[in-house]
């Protein structure tokens, strides 16, 4: 493992690091430094977590759990399951970090990630593997510079939107929901009436935000969404649809909305 790692000056005045709890930036800083593999990869795992961040404090495991929590619905760590093992991945690892050499991860990398290795072997050989690559999700990067995330065009949008609606049964097809102008409309026509809200209040729409407005319009109405766009918008530059969903439960939990469901 490298012991050198990338951390950007800037990280403290992003808006998003900004708002974050002591615990949370430090267990994010902690993740990057200490508990990463050369990949960005690690074990989703409060304790292990606790004794490489915090080997000293009292801290206790609920409050590494919220903190990453709170790093996930910020997309700023994805957390999946392979082989039977609990593993975080760091997102924009391979944005942020530029190292000579990078060791092979021991733990299997999430669906459409891409690692970049770079190691010695035995023989004195060099093993490289997507050296020349950007890496990390493959859904992030085109041919665009780096950071800068492939937006979908409206229409790619759209056939996504159906071919997902064309997917569930009959029933799910035809059941009226509510119409942001009152009386009913189909699911179909609510799910491109949200995404297309999303996109002109964002500028963007990337498949996991569509992914995310479709499993929102099935628990919230079109109007109280598209308010939690505008609150969401006019309080970060970097909108997400892991930021939207926290804002809708939020304004759940506080008795402000009711479920489509509920």
């Amino acid at each position: 493992m490298a012991n050198r790692r990338m951390i950007n000056s800037d990280l403290f005045s992003d808006d998003v690091f900004m708002e974050l709890n002591d615990i949370t930036r430090l267990t994010w800083i902690g993740l990057i430094v200490m508990s990463a593999d050369d990949q960005g990869r690690l074990q989703d795992n409060e304790l292990l977590i606790k004794s490489q961040i915090f080997p000293m404090d009292n801290k206790t495991p609920i409050k590494i759990k919220n903190a990453l929590d709170t790093l996930e619905r910020n997309d700023m760590i994805h957390r999946y399951q392979k082989d039977g093992k609990k593993l975080i991945q760091i997102v924009n690892w391979w944005k942020h970090q530029t190292p000579s050499w990078a060791s092979a991860s021991n733990y299997p990398a999430p669906d459409g990630w891409v690692d970049r290795e770079k190691y010695h072997a035995t023989g004195n050989k060099v093993v490289t593997t997507n050296w020349d690559t950007q890496g990390g999700f493959s859904d992030l990067h085109s041919t665009l510079p780096t950071g800068v995330s492939r937006l979908i065009d409206e229409s790619e949008v759209k056939n996504t939107i159906k071919s997902d609606v064309k997917s569930e049964n009959t029933y799910e097809n035809t059941r009226d929901v509510e119409s942001p102008f009152g009386g009913t409309s189909t699911y179909s026509d609510k799910l491109t009436s949200i995404c297309e809200t999303y996109k002109s209040k964002t500028g963007k729409l990337d498949t996991k935000d569509a992914a995310m407005l479709k499993d929102l319009s099935n628990a919230y109405g079109v109007p109280d969404i598209n308010n939690a766009i505008d609150h969401m918008t006019a309080h970060t530059d970097r909108p997400n649809g892991n930021y939207l969903r926290t804002i809708l439960d939020g304004w759940y939990q506080e008795k402000k909305i009711r479920k489509v469901y509920a």
